[in-house]
């Protein structure tokens, strides 16, 4: 039992004290007490550990202390500390008693001041003040690394709930843009429409790919910040690739009747990359000339070899850059002094269109840099990637792509959307596919149980589960296939539909070409025979 002489202390800053007798330990206390130290003594090295773990701000002990049982107790006890923590214990030997319990003390790296008896009482004192002001700067830095953690911890939080808000910002934005883009794009297949109404749906379809672009790009930064964005690299064609890229920006190059000049000092190179990432790269440095450049103004696409390096150089003559805008040209929302002219947002987007590109060349092993020779003097941007060779393998001998077999399939559409679920219901039906809608799971559910189909199209946010869910309750079926369509897009959500077992991961909004090429790939990986649509 220890004797308490200061029992309303607080047990964190006391002296701990491991004496023979109470009336060394009461010596002890009022000594502790003549300079402010609280104390409390123990005299059993089970109750030394127990008050040592109730809190300590140092022991003071004599040779009692070195016995067996004692000694293990005290080991015990600095086992447990912390690493913030480093118990100072000062130790009273008589002469010839610094012996090898003690000295293992020592070697076990133990704070341990060893006194020699007799000493006087001041001595004594003057250490154990010296002991005390050491554990307070432990326990400075205790708090210190505690608010370190807790701020860290706050800000995981916060970074946790900004990433949730992002996915379901990104979700709720993408779904109403599905049947708007869906109309649109279909719309502009129909051979019978004229120019004006085709006109008026080119311009919904291209600024809704816009709108799409900018959550995308917000996704992107976001998966770059936490290191989540993952590339699967293959061979490519750089040319293709660029070709690919210089598509989506030729209508805006022919609205601003801008001339563009492709020069290329090499045959074709293959270059190890994702063709969607890739093409990523190329499309928004391709799209920042274009936003940049004047009407009637030139933007040349140079490529050349250098050592094992492709270059692809993209130079305007456009509004062009101060030093300090070229420095920061890559940083996430700089948009540079144009951007903010007479406090108006001129040329629009976030600015991160290249601060993604810079990431993405850089999972590729490459480089981007830009320079420009002032305001007015137009801008280069250069994109340095490493070539495997000059030319793709050619196909084996013999095989031939086949085209996609005509089947009608019979689908069931689960979408809680109303809008995006009767735009979808009316183009599956415009194919010649059977269809049944549902708006949640316990109406899929039910109408899984008195019907067959090949193919399960299902948004992943329903009222009363999720898609995945559903997929897992329906019974089981070899010859169908499940398709999720979704606004959520990350990396995650797309290994979480794999692993659930759908075929395909469609994130929203889509446009109809998009809806064909999956469905394309659905009927070509479903068996025969073909069976008649149910109308």
């Amino acid at each position: 039992m220890p004797a308490s002489t200061d029992s309303t202390v607080d047990v964190g800053n006391r002296v701990v004290l491991f004496v023979t007798t109470r009336k060394d330990a009461e010596i002890s206390a009022r000594l502790l007490r003549s300079a402010g130290l609280p104390s409390t003594a123990y005299f059993r090295g089970a109750d030394l550990a127990a008050g040592v773990r109730e809190g300590a701000a140092a022991i003071l002990a004599t040779e009692v202390l070195l016995e067996r049982d004692n000694l293990a107790a005290l080991n015990a006890v600095l086992d447990e500390q912390e690493e913030w923590s480093d118990l100072p214990i000062i130790l009273l030997l008589h002469d010839g008693r610094r012996h090898d319990p003690a000295a293992s003390l020592l070697q076990r790296g133990a704070n341990l001041i060893i006194l020699e008896r007799p000493t006087g009482m001041q001595s004594v004192l003057s250490a154990v003040q010296a002991a005390v002001r050491a554990r307070r700067r432990q326990y400075e830095a205790r708090a210190h690394i505690d608010a370190l953690k807790a701020a860290e911890a706050k800000a995981r939080e916060a970074d946790r709930a900004k990433t949730d808000f992002l996915a379901a910002l990104s979700h709720e934005l993408r779904t109403p843009l599905t049947p708007v883009l869906l109309t649109a794009s279909e719309a502009l297949t129909n051979p019978e429409l004229d120019q004006n109404s085709r006109d008026a749906f080119h311009v919904i379809v291209k600024n809704i790919g816009l709108e799409a672009r900018l959550i995308d790009d917000l996704l992107d930064l976001t998966r770059i910040t936490h290191r989540k964005l993952k590339i699967d690299p293959a061979a490519l064609s750089l040319r293709a690739t660029l070709r690919d890229s210089l598509a989506t920006v030729r209508p805006e190059i022919g609205e601003k009747q801008l001339t563009l000049v492709e020069k290329h000092d090499m045959a074709d190179a293959v270059v190890m990359g994702d063709a969607t990432r890739l093409q990523q790269v190329f499309w928004n440095v391709l799209r920042n000339a274009v936003k940049f450049t004047p009407p009637g103004g030139t933007i040349t696409i140079h490529t050349r070899r250098d050592a094992g390096n492709v270059i692809v150089t993209v130079t305007d003559t456009g509004i062009g850059m101060e030093p300090e805008e070229v420095a920061r040209a890559f940083d996430a929302f700089a948009q540079g002094e144009h951007a903010r002219r007479n406090g108006s947002h001129r040329f629009g987007g976030l600015g991160l269109g290249l601060a993604i590109s810079r990431s993405l060349v850089t999972m590729h092993g490459g480089e981007i840099t830009a320079r420009s020779l002032g305001r007015g003097k137009g801008a280069a941007f250069e994109i340095v990637l490493p070539a495997v060779s000059d030319l793709l393998p050619a196909p084996p001998a013999g095989v031939a792509l086949q085209p996609a077999r005509s089947r009608a399939l019979r689908v069931l559409l689960v979408e809680d959307h109303e809008s995006s679920r009767e735009t979808l219901r009316r183009i599956l039906l415009a194919r010649g596919y059977s269809v049944v809608i549902a708006g949640s799971v316990a109406e899929a559910r039910t109408v899984a149980e008195h019907d067959e189909f090949d193919l399960l199209l299902t948004d992943l946010g329903l009222p009363d589960g999720s898609g995945h869910d559903l997929l897992r309750e329906l019974p089981p079926r070899e010859n169908r296939l499940a398709i999720a369509l979704t606004g959520y897009g990350m990396e995650e959500d797309i290994a979480r539909s794999k692993d659930a077992g759908f075929f395909a991961h469609i994130t929203k909004p889509l446009r109809a070409a998009e809806l064909d090429a999956v469905l394309g790939a659905v009927i070509s990986a479903l068996p025969d025979p073909i069976d008649s649509p149910r109308n």
